[in-house]
């Protein structure tokens, strides 16, 4: 066939596939253009408002189902989210974080520094220290008192010392710097009545029935004008006491006030209330208002041996000779407080080679006390101190011309040696007549428990009790 011949025209079957290609095509964008339309639906439901949404719904509108689609998918019926509670959220917010407590004891050496190191810088530490130092210094912390610090989110935000078994020292840290005070150490009280028989000492006594020494020295305290506890006693004198107990946290922290107590010695009883007249005064007083404080205390130990009498001729243990002993002296342990008999001014208190370590002191009405051999002596006691009657001023030893520690105790009268033992008690003056109605009231209740108890206490009786 020639090249370039034509081919007859005709109609050709040639576009057929085409035509099915563009059907395919058109299907395609249908769907597309449906999926879009349904797309916006969706979105524009999302965007409607839970109200707007619950009408479409109900008006049978495409996406009948497009809320329940969201739930989550879980067996059985379906649950709505709960809901979000804004008052917890805020509680959430503002609830306090939690605070912890170290609490330990200062030991010997430790200084505000030593104690903070690590919590505050040294710059803050100093001027911790020189703010507080008005309310309480800190380079006296005494060795044995508790310490505690307090963190929140291991922050620390506050101290607290406890300055002595009645009061604590309180810090906070602030942002705006530190606030400070001095308060009351809270405790839980309970008032008692304790009672016992003497077997062969106080001391022995109080711990049979369960509690410690330090009432048995308050009990000696108050009767310390009546009785010596040493030599006076005897086997089943007995004793009642009216006394408050301390608590923290439910462990016993001694004793609060001694209210009332009773003292039967030799078959005679003692009485002690404690009141406060109207100017504030307080002190202890018989039954009939008369107070058991007198002029001398009975001695200057409350518990202690007399190992060698008043003489006006003895022979010296360490001198070998005899000669006058115008003094008693009492047997006691080392470090033993010595208490002033009376009111008086310190004349002396030095050391010599005979006495040692001494204190004279001169009182009313022309007596002086004179205490020899002490260990060593009280904070404060120097010529020209005053002093009250029982204050501590100075400790046993064995200073001077001494074979082992005890008291060697004097007393003169007009400068006249006098035996301490034969001295009368000089009583005090009487409550006055206008505070009685208020002290019989205040003493009632007191009054008729003590008595009750004396009265069951001269019946037969074996064992001590506590009530």
């Amino acid at each position: 066939m020639p090249k370039n011949r034509r081919l007859p025209t005709r109609r050709s079957n040639i576009f057929a596939p085409k035509r099915k290609a563009a059907t395919t095509r058109l299907t395609l964008a249908s769907m597309v253009f449906l999926g879009f339309v349904l797309a916006g639906l969706a979105i524009s439901l999302n965007f409607m408002t839970p109200d707007e949404t619950q009408s479409s719904i109900e008006r049978g509108v495409p996406g009948d189902n497009v809320a329940q689609d969201y739930l989550p998918q879980v067996e059985g019926p379906a649950q709505a989210c709960p809901p979000v509670n804004a008052a917890q959220a805020e509680a959430d917010l503002l609830r306090e974080p939690e605070l912890v407590r170290m609490t330990d004891t200062v030991k010997s050496g430790d200084t505000p520094t030593t104690l903070l190191d690590g919590h505050l810088s040294l710059g803050d530490i100093y001027s911790l220290c020189d703010e507080i130092r008005d309310v309480y210094p800190l380079d006296k912390l005494k060795a044995g008192q508790p310490w505690t610090m307090i963190y929140s989110d291991s922050a620390l935000i506050g101290l607290e010392y406890e300055i002595d078994a009645s009061e604590r020292l309180v810090v906070a840290m602030t942002d705006s710097g530190y606030e400070f005070r001095r308060e009351p150490i809270p405790y839980e009280v309970e008032t008692v009545t304790l009672s016992g028989l003497i077997e062969n000492s106080l001391f022995g006594s109080v711990l049979k029935i369960g509690e410690n020494e330090d009432l048995a020295v308050r009990l000696a305290n108050v009767f310390a004008y009546d009785i010596d506890f040493f030599r006076d006693l005897r086997t089943d004198d007995s004793f009642n006491v009216i006394v408050e107990k301390k608590y923290r946290e439910g462990d016993f922290s001694g004793y609060g006030t001694l209210l009332a107590a009773s003292f039967t010695n030799q078959g005679r009883t003692y009485y002690a209330y404690r009141f406060t007249d109207s100017k504030g005064n307080t002190a202890y007083y018989d039954q009939n208002g008369r107070p058991l404080r007198k002029a001398f205390l009975k001695a200057p130990l409350p518990f202690s041996r007399i190992s060698s009498g008043f003489s006006m001729n003895r022979k010296h243990p360490i001198l070998g000779f005899s000669r006058p002993h115008p003094a008693i002296d009492y047997a006691a342990p080392t470090g033993t407080p010595i208490s002033a008999v009376a009111d008086g001014t310190i004349a002396e208190a030095g050391y010599n080679n005979s006495q040692g370590n001494h204190v004279r002191i001169v009182h009313a009405n022309g007596y002086d006390t004179t205490y020899n051999h002490m260990s060593k002596f009280a904070k404060g006691t120097k010529k020209g101190a005053k002093v009250k009657q029982g204050a501590t001023i100075g400790y046993v030893g064995s200073t001077g011309l001494a074979t082992g520690p005890h008291l060697c105790f004097r007393m003169r009268l007009n400068g006249k040696p006098i035996n301490p033992l034969q001295l009368k008690s000089i009583p005090a003056d009487p409550i006055a007549a206008k505070e009685m109605p208020a002290f019989k009231a205040e003493i009632a209740a007191y009054r008729a428990q003590l008595e009750e108890h004396v009265r069951s206490a001269s019946l037969p009786r074996t064992e001590t009790s506590v009530q």
